[in-house]
């Protein structure tokens, strides 16, 4: 079977996972072109990976080379070229969240219906090695009737959120949207349940504002005992983000980004640890901590049915169930299908997306799960604004807070 052409559109750090697929799979996909507004930044990304395609920031000129469109734009930018690629009769996957406010969603699954083509939305962690097999235990019945679901997400690269532009609102969504939709989804997805209600609680207790500091790292008195200091000078091991250094330096000097703006100062919306408590139809409730102050990046989940419980983390590769009544423990290690980023999560969603365009079937993860998780973060957003439990069906009131965002 001949390879599919594969389009980029944004050529930010998930492109390199895309990249790092598609030329390790030729049989299966060919690079085509990579679109972006930044073609210094697309150009350096296929240099890297030795690949020979158009770099354009037109998606038009582009989308005469695809059969398949990989969406990785800033998530506020998915809407207008995953409808062109539909519109187009084109292949798209689109990667979380699927938007960014509801009527977008909607805007994009309109626009899908009574098409051909295969609309697949990128929550990954559905296709990571501990979350599959615990989904499978949990349909199974092994643990009999679920009660409660427990998610932790520890993140020790959160600095990320407060210098880039997904530290305000209007372009992300708050981390409640741009980080927990993963996690709110994979609730859903193992609950096998709608959610009725929310309360979400969250903090930004560690990246405060200072006085006497600079706006900027290389003006700050505190530098050299900041460990968030950044060195605009300091080369970088990583291929991509000293390129990307490089292209920042660049918009800096003309005034545009600061590469160094203070993670404390910057202007935000954002916070850096919070809380959810869910309540699911079918009498299931679950919590979901977020925390990208930690000192180690992991996800964790604890799944409590009335016949047994069962426990993993993705830093350890390891399940455990524990029957109820007998305390027999059963351990599972995922660890050989655990390596690669995601936790292998990468691979695998694109090889079934990539499988589905060629031999047809339905995305593990489809256009209304995305809303339903966009619909879930907004309503934790409003939640924990306003202090106060927010029922899932209060849409009226949802799209009304979206307009303020």
């Amino acid at each position: 079977m001949q390879s599919l052409n594969t389009i980029i559109v944004g050529a930010g750090a998930r492109s390199i996972a895309f990249c790092k697929y598609i030329k390790n799979n030729p049989d299966i996909t060919c690079l085509s072109a990579v679109v972006d507004t930044n073609l210094e930044k697309a150009q350096a990304l296929i240099n890297h990976f030795d690949i020979n395609c158009l770099v354009t920031a037109d998606l038009d000129l582009a989308l005469t080379k695809a059969d398949v469109l990989l969406i990785a734009t800033p998530d506020f930018a998915h809407v207008q070229p995953t409808i062109t690629a539909i519109k187009a009769g084109k292949h798209v996957y689109i990667e979380k969240p699927l938007a960014t406010t509801v009527e977008d969603c909607n805007l994009i699954i309109n626009a899908a219906k009574n098409c051909n083509t295969v609309c697949y939305l990128g929550f990954n962690m559905r296709h990571s090695a501990i979350h599959e097999r615990i989904h499978e235990l949990v349909h199974s019945g092994a643990l009999g009737k679920v009660t409660t679901i427990e998610a932790n997400e520890w993140y020790y690269g959160g600095r990320t959120y407060f210098r880039r532009w997904n530290r305000l609102r209007k372009f992300g969504g708050g981390l409640w949207l741009t980080k927990a939709c993963h996690d709110f989804d994979l609730l859903m997805w193992i609950a096998g349940q709608k959610p009725v209600s929310i309360y979400a609680n969250s903090g930004l207790s560690h990246y405060k504002k200072k006085t006497g500091v600079g706006p900027r790292c290389r003006d700050c008195v505190l530098k050299s005992s900041c460990h968030d200091y950044y060195d605009i000078n300091k080369p970088i091991e990583h291929w991509f983000d000293e390129a990307w250094r490089k292209l920042q330096l660049k918009m800096d000097q003309s005034g545009s980004m600061s590469p160094d703006i203070c993670l404390y100062n910057s202007d935000k919306d954002t916070f850096d640890n919070g809380i959810a408590v869910i309540e699911f139809e079918n009498d299931i409730r679950a919590t979901y901590t977020v925390n990208v102050l930690s000192a180690k990046t992991t996800r964790q989940i604890r799944v409590i049915g009335t016949d047994a419980v069962v426990e993993g983390a993705t830093e350890s590769g390891l399940i455990t169930l524990t029957e109820r009544h007998s305390c027999r423990k059963t351990l599972i290690d995922v660890n050989n299908a655990n390596s690669g980023t995601h936790n292998g999560a990468d691979q695998k969603i694109l090889t079934d997306f990539f499988t589905i365009c060629r031999n047809g079937g339905n995305p593990r993860s489809s256009l209304i799960d995305g809303k339903m998780a966009v619909q879930l973060s907004l309503a934790a957003t409003l939640s924990d604004d306003e202090k106060r439990v927010v029922t899932f069906d209060d849409l009226k009131v949802l799209s009304k807070f979206e307009a303020q965002l």
